[in-house]
């Protein structure tokens, strides 16, 4: 029997507005995960009680504290080791507690699921067996909140949160890594070896907040700058993307930031898989780019 059961992770830091929304769009899913553990880094507003009332009234959430006292806010390397950790708890709790499961999923605190969301995606992977990562679509609200609007990126890459690892894969590409995007290495490791990814968007997964605009625009797209040097983009791609966000119309802060991470930023801490590196050099050639770009200016 195909089994549908997954376990789930949640980085939560300083999310006591938007956490209580997902935990009730993750216990009204049409399938729901054998164990949700949500990982409170360091919070000082009250998602620590947030999180305690929802272990007490589901015994399938369990809230685990990171107690190094980091207080600043980082989406890119300390989210990795938030979300790291949530993993290796979860893991280790359903070894211990002989909770089955054949997926791993993860998604940030600040989303909202369709009912079916997980249950679209198992089937996708039920429907393609080499299919080892996959998301939903992520959704914003329109400008007057009456209607959602796709959140334009690549079908064919999966988006960071909220992602499904089937677990062979997520085994076989050796866990989640430690890295200023994590979520793209994985995506990489995977196709390395062997495995498809991909997004389905008709899985709906509705952000609260735009993509990386949490701690500044600028700054954000900065990291994603010197991430993308790090990863091995060669670059001719990074300024395509650069001139990307100037002619789709994106804030220039958006161009700035990532300008400024790529070619400026002084680089420490770019250890990454050398076939991650190679993999992204060929996979990240200018051509393969112009044609990832018109294919972006293109969808509506």
């Amino acid at each position: 029997m195909k089994t549908r059961s997954y376990i789930l992770v949640t980085p939560a830091k300083n999310e006591e507005k938007t956490l209580p929304l997902l935990a009730k769009s993750i216990v009204n899913q049409s399938v729901r995960p054998k164990l949700w553990v949500i990982v409170n880094d360091n919070s000082t507003d009250g998602t620590r009680e947030i999180v305690s009332a929802l272990e007490s009234r589901h015994p399938w959430i369990y809230g685990y504290e990171m107690k190094d006292e980091f207080f600043e806010y980082d989406a890119t390397m300390r989210y990795s080791e938030v979300v790291r950790a949530g993993f290796d708890v979860a893991r280790r709790i359903s070894h211990e507690s002989a909770i089955p499961y054949g997926y791993i999923a993860l998604v940030d605190s600040d989303f909202i699921l369709e009912r079916r969301f997980f249950e679209k995606l198992i089937l996708a992977f039920h429907e393609r067996p080499s299919l080892g990562i996959a998301s939903g679509g992520v959704y914003l609200k329109s400008s007057n909140g009456k209607k959602i609007i796709w959140e334009r990126t690549n079908p064919k890459h999966p988006r960071g949160s909220p992602r499904v690892f089937r677990r062979e894969c997520f085994d076989d590409i050796g866990g989640y890594r430690r890295f200023y995007t994590p979520d793209v290495v994985s995506n990489y490791l995977a196709r390395i070896k062997g495995w498809d990814v991909a997004q389905i968007i008709d899985a709906i997964a509705v952000q609260l907040r735009p993509t990386q605009s949490r701690g500044g625009v600028r700054a954000s797209y900065k990291k994603q700058g010197i991430a993308n040097y790090c990863l091995g983009v060669p670059p001719e791609s990074a300024l395509l993307r650069v001139l990307f966000f100037v002619f789709t119309g994106a804030p220039l802060s958006k161009a700035l930031g990532f300008f400024e991470g790529y070619f400026l930023e002084k680089k420490s801490d770019c250890s990454v898989p050398r076939p991650v590196f190679e993999f992204t050099q060929r996979d990240m050639s200018v051509l393969k780019n112009i044609l990832k770009t018109i294919s972006m200016w293109g969808m509506g």
